[in-house]
């Protein structure tokens, strides 16, 4: 399929090979407009998995793909849109050392729909020592931006210094927080939800699903204790009926519970950090976090020095910050 009557310039695009770096929300639009231009030869990355927030914008995921890989998905639905392209998917990291120059060689064309400056500017790099073409995308928040990078013909995406990032996908702040700003950013927004006005939307724990159906990989029998299988935010209640209890967010917990410390710090970081672990692809190239119980910190004592100290070169250990919490 193709929208040009130029068969010199249509079989250019058909021989081209593009590589897509993201699917997202710019990146499926990218996918669905090159199959549809008429290109054959496509490949494309991403490390993140589908969430119901990302339905709303991002077209080709439908519900029943929340919690699989957003680059498998992606190929799979384009490749029903034109049956005939060739089109390769890694669920990976683009900053992983498997993805060097040599790699980016292999490429007429590089595409990058990403969402942080880091890997923007290390695509960015590798296209100008490979001497790829780039075409540099990315937003943040309602602001958009691309850019052609041609080496030695136009600037490069470092070649204008970058206002101090302000914002961050709700998804890595909630899911895969990997920076000191990011795990800011989320206590931030944990303090507003607990205690300034409430937005049910706007929870700072991972998005739940009706059923761990979703999940590839994650069978019911291979849940974690009071973890049941339709999600987190429910704590299953034995009874006549062997029914559940309502959906409770974090404010809503909260509430009901007297804002007590102890229920918070264990649906933080015990109930949602086990339900993370439930979405198996999230994990295939990051390391697991570890869930972690207020009890058993505090009883056990673990981590480094325990004194209680006002020192600010005193090392807290983890069952002192849960005291404190």
């Amino acid at each position: 399929m193709s929208c040009f009557n130029d068969q010199n310039l249509q079989n250019k695009i058909a021989e081209s090979k593009v590589f897509v770096i993201g699917a997202g929300g710019i990146g499926c639009e990218l996918l669905k407009n090159l199959v549809m231009t008429g290109f054959k030869n496509i490949t494309v990355i991403d490390l993140d998995t589908i969430e119901i927030s990302n339905l709303n914008r991002q077209f080709l995921f439908r519900k029943e793909h929340v919690g699989k890989s957003k680059a498998e998905i992606a190929s799979s639905v384009v490749k029903q849109m034109s049956p005939e392209v060739n089109i390769t998917f890694y669920h990976d990291s683009i900053m992983s050392e498997k993805y060097g120059v040599d790699f980016f060689r292999n490429f007429s064309l590089v595409m990058s729909a990403l969402d942080n400056r880091a890997a923007r500017s290390h695509v960015n790099r590798l296209c100008l020592v490979a001497d790829i073409p780039l075409i540099e995308s990315g937003s943040a928040g309602y602001l958009g931006q691309v850019s052609v990078i041609f080496k030695g013909r136009t600037e490069c995406y470092d070649c204008t210094p970058k206002p101090v990032q302000k914002t961050f996908p709700s998804c890595t702040i909630r899911n895969t927080p990997s920076e000191l700003i990011h795990c800011i950013v989320w206590a931030k927004s944990a303090f507003n939800q607990l205690f300034g006005e409430n937005d049910p939307d706007d929870d700072v724990s991972p998005e739940t699903m009706d059923s761990i159906d979703s999940f590839p990989t994650v069978s019911e029998n291979s849940l974690p204790d009071k973890i049941p299988a339709n999600g987190h935010y429910t704590t299953k209640e034995k009874n006549g009926n062997d029914e559940f209890k309502e959906h409770l967010n974090t404010r809503q917990l909260a509430e009901k519970n007297g804002y007590e410390p102890k229920n918070l710090f264990d649906k933080l970081f015990y109930t949602d950090i086990n339900y993370l672990l439930l979405m198996a692809d999230l994990w295939k190239e990051r390391k697991k976090p570890t869930p972690v119980k207020f009890s058993e910190l505090v009883s056990s004592g673990i981590g480094g020095s325990e004194k209680a100290s006002l020192d600010p070169n005193t090392q807290w250990s983890i069952s002192r910050w849960a005291q404190s919490f």
